[in-house]
């Protein structure tokens, strides 16, 4: 059967509103009346966001005709019977500056498919061509994308990626961003494969160069390890490069994976800049960004569990198992970093510690698993608010930890011969490297030990039901020194605990966090208080902190605190703890 593509155009067309026009062609629609609607969520982030709140006007018509359109829930309309072509235009405002939204202005147009485009239902299958146009009156701008440009329009010259473009179908349309205006954009290859860097915002004297030789060894070395024979990317099959598109701000981070780009959001410190040959912390936790991400192309975009397996966008769709997707993620992004040389191994085992000793300051870790965080994504990690660390743990963090305890586990039960890359690259042959292209299966909820016993030979269904299932902590420290490895706690100073965690709040001092069992705690403080006074000493933000007051006295010490709880002024007793043993140092155990 010889189907016409679905036809869609993308128009920023009011940049100064931050408002962007689609449309949507369908040339044999439903006879019955056409049903549109909007993604609910956006894959790799696991909450219900109603993109379809941002559609301000959508009308439709076919031929010449106007026709009516019905909103029938939050996110889906029906459109009246059309027996010729049927058209639909959407205006939709585009003002999210985030990885997962639309963002336009008259600088730049930042659009995920999932913000923009309309899905005809029982059309998902047929293939797409997008048109985009250039925003009125803004010379210079051009187009970065993973979406492949259409044989019409690769042949065309000059249009700076304002053209055609041509995917398989909706799900693919929905999973290449599209990043417009004018960006420092940097090139180069990984084993054969295009890959582009294009960052957005005002980065003085940014070092594209040195970004690229650092990015170029993470990618090569990624795809090694999955593919130690061919050494073939894994995009290759639905685009011909792959780009990473970063918004650079003041303060922001975050990063979201797609079949064959990135988005990222970075903070302009982080970057290196011409001249400046140290890498400091923030550069490598840009680095760490980029590889965690790049690594998603292939664990999640293609690896990935049965309920994502399709995706359902009008819904939550429900795993126990982003542990394994974003925690194991997490490990090997650092891991990565030490793997092609960007960082060395003193500084990896220091970067470990920390991540060691964020999941150990979560009094939440014992309430809740790492399962159990994953399942409950959508409605508790995507939703945190002041209690979140006293009742939730993270799959990404202690997600990693748990694969960390796996490698090592399985290192130390095969003498080496065996490791936690073997069982992903058993996943990357048997569920990744075929899916989209005919092998789409995702790993089963209960599936993972036996893959590991099937990888390794080692058994390690009682490990994962403890440190996956259970809120155990993981015997860490027998586990390294197994491998020659030590690790010891020890206080960040010698100040006194309160047992909580406090914001600026212009030029106060407000309390973020109350930890559960601690001084604060014990003594009645609360979320929002707003703190005044310790022991008739004023507390703000500049020179009198809550540390610097309290770094006069000795644990055991008690203290009245004042506060401001909304407009009741509190007081309240509290009897300082020891410094709390928040640092974790690993060192390479010497033999003499």
């Amino acid at each position: 059967m010889n189907r016409k593509p679905i036809l869609y155009s993308l128009e920023p067309f009011d940049p100064a509103g931050h408002r962007v026009r689609t449309t949507l062609t369908i040339a044999d629609p439903t006879p019955s009346g056409q049903v549109i609607s909007m993604p609910a969520w956006i894959p790799g982030s696991y909450l219900i966001r109603d993109f379809s709140r941002q559609v301000e006007v959508i009308s439709a018509r076919c031929g010449r005709q106007s026709l009516t359109i019905k909103k029938i829930d939050n996110h889906t309309w029906r459109v009246a019977p059309c027996k010729g072509v049927l058209t639909i235009t959407a205006d939709i405002y585009a003002w999210d500056l985030s990885v997962r939204g639309a963002h336009l202005d008259e600088s730049h147009g930042f659009f995920n498919g999932t913000s923009v485009f309309l899905k005809a239902h029982g059309h998902e299958n047929y293939s797409c061509e997008l048109t985009l146009a250039p925003p009125p009156g803004r010379l210079g701008w051009s187009v970065h994308t993973s979406m492949p440009l259409s044989s019409r329009a690769r042949r065309a010259q000059g249009s700076k990626g304002f053209s055609a473009y041509s995917v398989q179908d909706y799900d693919a349309l929905i999973d290449h961003p599209i990043e417009m205006g004018r960006p420092q954009v940097t090139r180069f290859t990984a084993c054969g494969a295009q890959h582009e860097l294009v960052f957005t915002g005002v980065i003085p004297g940014l070092d594209l160069p040195r970004i690229a030789r650092d990015v170029k060894r993470i990618c090569e070395a990624q795809i090694r390890f999955f593919e130690p024979t061919s050494q073939q990317a894994p995009f290759l099959d639905c685009a011909q490069k792959y780009v990473f598109m970063t918004m650079v701000t003041g303060d922001s981070y975050g990063g979201l994976e797609h079949r064959a780009s990135t988005a990222l959001m970075a903070s302009r410190k982080d970057l290196p800049t011409i001249g400046q040959e140290k890498t400091s912390d923030g550069y490598q936790t840009f680095l760490g960004l980029v590889s965690h991400e790049y690594f998603h192309t292939w664990n999640v975009k293609r690896i990935k569990p049965a309920a994502f397996a399709p995706y359902n966008l009008a819904k939550e769709n429900y795993t126990e198992l982003l542990w394994i997707f974003e925690g194991f993620t997490s490990y090997y992004d650092d891991l990565f970093l030490l793997r092609s040389g960007v960082i060395d191994q003193p500084t990896y085992l220091k970067t470990l510690g920390k991540q060691i000793a964020s999941v150990w300051a979560s009094p939440g870790r014992t309430k809740q698993s790492v399962a159990e965080s994953s399942f409950d994504a959508w409605t508790r990690y995507y939703k945190q608010d002041e209690n979140s660390p006293n009742a939730l743990v993270s799959y990404y963090t202690k997600g990693s930890l748990v694969a960390l305890a796996l490698d090592l586990t399985i290192r130390h039960a095969t003498q080496g011969q065996h490791s936690l890359d073997d069982v992903m690259r058993l996943m990357w042959d048997r569920f990744g490297r075929d899916f989209y292209t005919g092998g789409a299966r995702g790993l089963r909820e209960n599936e993972f030990p036996a893959l590991v016993r099937e990888a390794t030979g080692v058994d390690v269904r009682n490990e994962v039901q403890a440190w996956a299932y259970g809120c155990n902590d993981i015997p860490l420290a027998k586990l390294f020194t197994q491998h020659g490895i030590t690790m010891q706690w020890s206080a960040a100073s010698k100040t006194p605990s309160v047992g909580m965690r406090v914001r600026k709040q212009n030029e106060q001092q407000v309390i973020a966090t109350v930890f559960e069992h601690g001084p604060a705690h014990q003594a009645g403080l609360s979320a929002n208080d707003v703190l005044i006074a310790i022991n008739g000493l004023k507390v703000d933000s500049v020179n009198n902190t809550v540390d610097a007051l309290v770094t006069h006295y000795q644990p055991g010490d008690r203290i009245t605190i004042h506060v401001f709880r909304r407009d009741e002024l509190r007081q309240f007793e509290l009897t300082l703890a020891p410094a709390a043993q928040t640092e974790c140092k690993l060192n390479l155990a010497t033999t003499s």
